[in-house]
């Protein structure tokens, strides 16, 4: 492509991913929210926390924070309802997440609500969840008591806001605020799927596309932990304990298949350093999900270890590939050398990497921090990932452009190498390496064209050249079924027919000298004739590691036998032709 086609494109690409993440942003806005029904409460102040042996007042839930619970600590959070009469005709409960903790909600000392023991009694992680817990009649004013007892070390900081309200009104106002990341996870689901049904069919053709698997598992990778993280699965299912596994390994499985895209496209110039990277990371997903499958090492204790190499791993990633780039430009002016199916991949793995980190540093920040990690988003992480996949979709296909243009470049090219000027046909070249991958059942017929010299001398090498594309055209409409038609150098041509059949290869060279005796007939100096021999590879068996050169010798050698009867033709047409050329010039010279 020419450089202004590149610009134009690239320009109309970038615009087609800046009217899609448009779209994404309007319908991420509260234009489209559903009005409550009833009223719907935010529990947010009125609290009291008590931790072991502290014991205090807050003012905003969402904004308390008591430190990370670990492993059997006990959180206490306790308020009073308040009036309920508008509620008198329907069912209303609560809701409130929770993150690797076991959950008891009492009303006035009454147990109401109760999850995660039977998790802990059998020694599984225990799910994150969004608990949603209907409230007993007449709980007005009633005192509300939630405790959470931590189960893993680092399980979580800070609470969730608590609503109260119908079921309905709860999960829309849940659902709402996440309407990005829900248009976003399906899409890269779907994508991904897709991907992954074509990836077999790439990886069967002829350009053996190993990239386009990888592309697959990063697609669907970035949307299950979209919504994993979101909480979003739970619209569909109710199974949290898998829902929350699918999390941790979907988050872990992004690293190896984007380096795994990188190293099998090859991208980057340092194959080594990469090809350990993606064996390291792949290694990681598998050793870390067998502990969690039994129960050695629960998969979400290694979230800490993950940040840190995953942040390692991004560092030089986009460092790596902004130099790589960067070289590019610099060395090739003008884009030229620098596909654009390069520009849009590091593009979107620039892009991705960057956002994926921003909320890697905020989520550790926020739970580390004051407010805590309840209230940590993916927003850029899902935002980035859109743009990557798009970038990777682009990647993709101009990709195939490139590698189609490529393909016809090199074929373009084979065809020359490996073609004869003259006649249109097969080289020695052709001819030879034709000979040298030859296998199963084959027949190879030796030609050898008579009157060339003759011709030459006698009309001129314009008229030569006349008889062996004549000779050749006669060739290629007598032996459709041919494997190769090719000429050996001057006078000698070679056909190959993939197939032993002796009534077959008769009527092929019937059909030859039938068409020389016709083409003969058109002409006025030429005259199409030629000696043949053929042979066939099991006339060789007996000849231990005989090769296709050898049965072409022997098809050569039953050819002489034919061309020393031809001799005497030859001979005789000179005699004739040199009396017809003497008897004009005598006729000439008495008119004169």
């Amino acid at each position: 492509m020419s450089v202004l086609t590149r610009v134009r494109t690239a320009f109309l690409s970038l615009l087609g991913i800046a009217l899609i993440v448009l779209t994404v942003a309007i319908l991420g806005t509260s234009k489209f929210n559903t009005p409550s029904e009833f009223e719907l409460v935010q529990l947010d102040s009125g609290w009291t926390i008590s931790r072991g042996s502290e014991y205090h007042y807050i003012e905003s839930l969402v904004n308390s924070y008591t430190g990370l619970a670990n492993r059997g600590d006990n959180i206490v959070i306790r308020t009073n309802l308040p009036d309920l009469t508008s509620y008198t005709d329907v069912p209303i409960g609560i809701c409130f997440r929770s993150i690797l903790s076991t959950v008891d909600v009492y009303v006035d000392s009454a147990l109401v609500y109760s999850f995660g023991h039977d998790y802990v009694e059998k020694g599984k992680m225990v799910p994150k969840i969004y608990n949603f817990v209907p409230l007993p009649k007449n709980s007005s004013g009633k005192t509300l008591l939630i405790r959470f007892t931590a189960q893993e070390n680092n399980a979580f900081s800070g609470f969730s806001p608590v609503y109260l309200g119908t079921y309905n009104d709860i999960s829309n106002q849940l659902l709402e605020p996440k309407r990005l990341s829900v248009v976003v996870g399906i899409f890269l689901m779907m994508f991904g799927f897709i991907l992954l049904i074509i990836s077999p069919f790439m990886l069967l053709s002829s350009s053996k596309d190993t990239s386009i698997l990888f592309s697959a598992t990063t697609s669907l990778a970035m949307g299950i932990y979209i919504f994993c993280f979101n909480d979003l699965f739970w619209i569909v299912s109710d199974n949290p304990s898998l829902y929350t596994f699918l999390e941790y390994f979907s988050l872990f499985m992004i690293p190896p298949s984007i380096i795994g895209f990188v190293l099998f496209n090859g991208k980057d110039r340092n194959k080594k350093i990469v090809t350990y990277g993606f064996m390291g990371s792949l290694l990681f997903v598998l050793t870390v999900t067998m502990m969690h499958v039994f129960n050695i090492a629960h998969i979400c204790n290694f979230v800490v270890l993950f940040h840190v190499t995953v942040i390692i791993q991004g560092v030089y990633m986009v460092i790596t590939l902004s130099m790589s780039l960067r070289k590019r430009l610099i060395e090739k002016s003008e884009f030229r050398g620098v596909t654009l199916s390069t520009v849009f991949l590091v593009t979107g793995l620039l892009l991705f990497m960057i956002c994926a980190q921003v909320d890697i540093v905020f989520f550790n920040l926020l739970k580390y921090s004051a407010e805590g990690e309840q209230s940590a988003t993916i927003n850029f992480t899902t935002v980035g990932s859109l743009l990557f996949m798009i970038c990777l979709f682009l990647n993709y296909f101009y990709h195939r452009i490139e590698y189609l243009s490529e393909s016809n470049v090199k074929e373009k090219l084979e065809g020359i190498a490996y073609t004869d000027a003259l006649t249109g046909i097969a080289n020695r070249a052709r001819c030879e390496l034709t000979l040298a991958k030859l296998d199963g059942n084959y027949t190879i017929i030796s030609l050898d064209l008579d009157y060339l010299k003759y011709t030459n001398d006698n009309f001129g090498h314009a008229e030569g050249d006349h008889l062996l594309k004549g000779f050749a055209a006669i060739l290629k409409e007598s032996f459709t079924e041919a494997l190769l038609i090719g000429r050996m150098g001057g006078d000698e041509f070679i056909v190959v027919l993939p197939y032993i059949d002796e009534d077959r290869c008769e009527r092929a060279i019937k059909c030859m000298v039938d068409l020389m005796c016709y083409r003969t007939s058109k002409e006025e100096h030429i005259r199409y004739s030629a000696s043949w021999g053929y042979a066939t590879n099991k006339e060789l068996t007996f000849k231990a590691g005989a090769t296709a050169q050898d049965v072409y010798l022997l098809a050569d050698t039953k050819m002489y036998s034919m061309k020393n009867q031809h001799h005497n033709q030859s001979l005789g047409r000179l005699y004739d032709d040199l009396l017809k050329n003497f008897s004009q010039k005598g006729g000439s010279s008495n008119e004169a």
